[in-house]
Parts: structure tokens; sequence; C-alpha cells
């Protein structure tokens, strides 16, 4: 049975006549998908001596960004950040997605994300540790891991936010692509590993009794590949964020937000197309039921995202401005014309330490002279956390912040209307005096006024979203289910094609939660396909 039998983003599966394959292949395990879950996968699988079958749509393996939650990892361990509750942390993030996810995915991801962020490392010989954020990294190294926001800011209590935010996070830089093609390198050196580049798996192939006993895959020359899998096939295929149809499907109120997206096909179309979800709904599989969520966190403006005042375009202010930038993103979606603006005066500086340390916060200030002294990293900025002069002075040059030296000046900048904006700072400001915010209820540590000058503003439009994720019914062990509840045999998910991990909106619980639960379930995936079918 198809739950989506008819609708046309689902389209057909395709009916492919035997006397049109022109190769016919075989190993232990297929892995569908070159990306991080994907390369976890294989690499795993690879080195557990299982002959694996990669294809990868794309001409080579694809990572992006670079977070990765690392929990209880030796690098966690060495940034004295090791002693946490993961039931704690786990409980939050359900808390945080609606109890829509599944608390068993949560837990084992908990559970097993330090050793996997260990393992992955091992891609790289040389890849470096800093010990700060600000530290300067070494020269000539293709990699290190540059711990967020460490130090912290020193009146950071975690206990107190609205909004927990746990510190386990790394950052991969200057860019995660060669960690990730390292570790592929690891998977190939076992011999264990054929890869098909530029190869778009078609459709899954079941046997009699119902069991997914491998792919059918087309090349760039036109050929087809049947390829068969004795233990399992693995999707690790990403979103579908790119697929118009789905998207409107299943995330309607997304389809004006801006996108961005780095990987591309052979035929340059984003790779993120949904193929995975497709494939398995075709053989019988189910769509995780609780609401998809967009991953489409706001990083703000030179000061960050939150605690300063928002108004909209009304001139009135609209929302609790305490909250990480995936919650204040959904805010400025929910506006009429999705667009709102940014406060702050001149007394910055003495406000950012106050801030709720997070990704899209900005918590920390230096000074033009620290960043070019030669002791900490010069290129830190708001990316990192981090604030200087130099830094508003060119988004002011660049016209993406607003300056003038009277609140008046500011607002006819910005277009809104005068007298309603003027007394809603003017009301904003008698709240922060009193020291209580009555009528959104912001903590009164973060209620900063709007009154010295130079004035600045930035406008927030929505956030650019970078997945839709929604997958295939899933649990822990990284099983695909049918709509009768029942596991399909031999069909794994990791990465974002796997559902039930994220559900109502993408959680700024712990910063890299993504990556880190692809890295996570790729692995998983792995050992399910080779211990359940020995």
């Amino acid at each position: 049975m198809n739950q989506y039998k008819g609708e046309a983003w689902l389209g057909e599966e395709p009916r492919i006549r035997e006397e049109n394959i022109t190769e016919t292949v075989s190993a232990d395990i297929i892995v569908v998908g070159g990306g991080l879950a994907g390369v976890a996968a294989v690499r795993q699988a690879a080195e557990m001596g299982q002959k694996v079958l990669l294809f990868e749509k794309c001409r080579c393996v694809q990572a992006r960004s670079g977070d990765f939650a690392v929990m209880d990892s030796k690098v966690a361990k060495r940034w004295g950040r090791d002693h946490l509750n993961k039931t704690e942390i786990v409980n939050n993030l359900m808390h945080d997605m609606a109890y829509k996810a599944s608390q068993n995915i949560l837990k084992r991801w908990s559970e097993e994300a330090g050793k996997a962020f260990d393992w992955y490392l091992e891609g790289l010989e040389d890849i470096a540790v800093l010990d700060r954020t600000d530290q300067v990294p070494p020269k000539g190294v293709k990699c290190y891991v540059q711990p967020r926001r460490l130090p912290l800011p020193e009146s950071f209590d975690n206990a107190r936010e609205n909004f927990k935010c746990y510190q386990v996070t790394a950052w991969i830089r200057p860019s995660h692509i060669a960690l990730c093609r390292g570790n592929f390198e690891l998977a190939e050196k076992t011999g264990n590993v054929t890869s098909y580049f530029n190869a778009r798996v078609k459709k899954l192939l079941k046997n009699v009794d119902g069991r997914v006993e491998g792919v059918i895959a087309g090349t760039r020359e036109g050929g087809l590949i049947k390829a068969y899998a004795s233990k399992g096939v693995i999707l690790a295929t990403g979103d579908y964020m790119s697929d118009e149809a789905m998207l409107r499907r299943f995330l309607p109120g997304m389809m004006e937000t801006p996108k961005q997206w780095t990987s591309y096909d052979m035929d340059r179309q984003p790779s993120n197309m949904g193929d995975g979800h497709k494939m398995a709904l075709w053989a019988g599989a189910k769509l995780q039921d609780s609401p998809h969520a967009p991953c489409a966190h706001h990083m703000g403006s030179v000061f960050g995202v939150a605690d300063f005042l928002l108004l909209n375009t009304r001139g009135k202010r609209f929302v609790n401005e305490d909250a990480p930038g995936q919650q204040l993103g959904s805010q400025i979606e929910n506006l009429p014309d999705k667009t709102a603006w940014q406060i702050v005066d001149g007394n910055w500086r003495s406000y950012i330490p106050k801030e709720y340390p997070n990704h899209g916060s900005v918590c920390f200030v230096t000074e033009d002279e620290e960043l070019e002294s030669g002791n900490i990293y010069d290129k830190l900025c708001f990316i990192d956390n981090y604030i200087a002069p130099k830094y508003i002075r060119k988004a002011v040059e660049d016209g993406v912040l607003l300056e003038a030296e009277t609140l008046e000046a500011l607002i006819a900048k910005t277009g809104l209307p005068l007298e309603t904006a003027l007394a809603s700072v003017e009301e904003y400001n008698r709240l922060c005096d009193q020291g209580e915010d009555t009528d959104y209820g912001k903590r009164k540590d973060r209620l900063f006024a709007v009154k010295q000058g130079p004035f600045y503003a930035a406008k927030f439009t929505p956030a650019i979203m970078i997945a839709a994720m929604g997958g295939i019914q899933s649990d822990e062990d990284a099983h695909c289910y049918d709509t009768g509840g029942a596991v399909i045999p031999g069909l794994y998910a990791a990465g974002n094609v796997q559902g039930n991990r994220v559900a109502v909106d993408y959680p700024l619980t712990v910063p890299g939660l993504s990556h880190s639960l692809a890295l996570v379930y790729g692995r998983i995936a792995a050992e399910s396909a080779v211990y359940e079918n020995q």
C-alpha cells in the first residue's frame, strides 16, 4: 500500500525492461548517496569487511557546513565539556520538538555521538584541535577543529534559559569537505568499496518475500546497472528541499523562503530532490507522521539575532526577542510581509556579553586592535559569535546596516511609520527602566534599551532555508517501516531521508545536531545491515 499513491509529486515508479540492463553487479551492502551519512555508512561497512557499492548521482562525495555536536568525544574532554547529562539533553530536544520526534532515536544518538566523532576525525592525520574559539589556527593544515563559544560568556547559566543550549559543538574549518573525503579515502583503502559516481539510482528492487535486495541505477552514459545487495540497501539520499512539489506538499509555508544548496548532479540539478523518499514509498515505506521541520535558522545582523528590539513594519513590537535564531526566524515567517527591523543603540558593547550563546547569537566583543594584533584569530566575526567595530562600519558601508545619530533619523531611514515606531521604542524603554517586560516577558538582564546614539537598524527577512527535515518512518536501528507498521527487510536509512529524528521545527538545543545525527546513523545503518544479516 502506498500512502500517497496518485499524488503528482510522487510520480510513478519507473518500469525498466530487463533487456535494457547493461551491467549487473553485487555486493554485501549498497549505499545510495555519498553525503556525510552515506560516507559514514560506506566506511563503517567496509571496515567491517563488507563489500560495498556506493551510488552517488554527483561527481564525488558531498559535504557542507561543519558544525558537529561532539558530546563526550575526545575533543569535548579536552575542552572540559564532556560533563553533561545526556538524558537531560534528549529531554530538552524532545521538548523543543513538541515531543514529535523519536526519543529512542535521539537517545541512541546521544550515546554514540562522541565515539562517532572520534572515529570521523581519523579521516585526516594532520587535523588540528584548537583550545579556544579565538585561537589562531595553525598554518598548512587542511582542517582544524574549533570549539564553539569557548570560553562562554561569564553570565551564561543554561539552567536559567527558556531555550536550553548545550555547549558541545565543534566546527570543522575552514571546510568540512576535506575531512569527509578523507573518510571516504579510508573506506577505499580497505579494498572493499566500488563507487559509481554520476549514477542516479532510479528504483529499489524487492524479491518475492518483500525484502529489498538491490537497486537499478542509470549512468551518465545512458547505461542501466542492476545491483544486488545480500545484506541490505542503505538510503542516504538527503532531503527534498529543492523539489518544489514535495516542499509544497509537506512544508507549504516555506515555499517563498530563500533557499541555499551547494550540491548539483550531472545534469546540474540540485541533488536534494527527495529521490530516496520516493523510491522508499514506491517500495511500500511510510513517511513519518509528525510535521516535517524546516532547517532555516536566522543568523541575524552583525549584532546577531537575539534580544535586541524587533519591530514589525507597522512599527510595533511583536515577540519576546530572547529566543534562538530558528524560533525568531519562525516568528518573522509568520508576519504578513515577513519583514522586521532590529533596532540597536550605541551602548551595544555593554549588551553583547549578556547575550544568549547560540547559533546566530553574538556574545563576544573584541576591538579592532585585538583582531589585528596577531594574538587571536583575525577572521572572527558574527559567524563565530564575535563582534568588532570594524564589522559594524563595514555593514554600514555595505548598506546592510543603517546608522543615524538620532532615533528619528534612523526610523526615517527604515521607512517605518515614524510616530508608531517612536511610541513603540518609548514604551520598550519604559519597560527596560522598570526592569520588567510586562508586554512579552523578556528577562530583565536582556532588556536592552534604545536611548544612546548612534543608533542602528538591520532589516530581517526570512532566514535562508538549508534543509527540509522529514523522512521515512524509522527507529534507533535505522530500519525503515511500511504503512502497516512492519520493518521492511533489507532497507535502512540515514541522514535527512531518515524520519523521526527531527520534527516540527529544527532545534538549536544542541548546535550541530543534524551533522551529528547523520554521522551516527550512517554508522548504525551499516552495523544493523551487517549484524542482522549474518
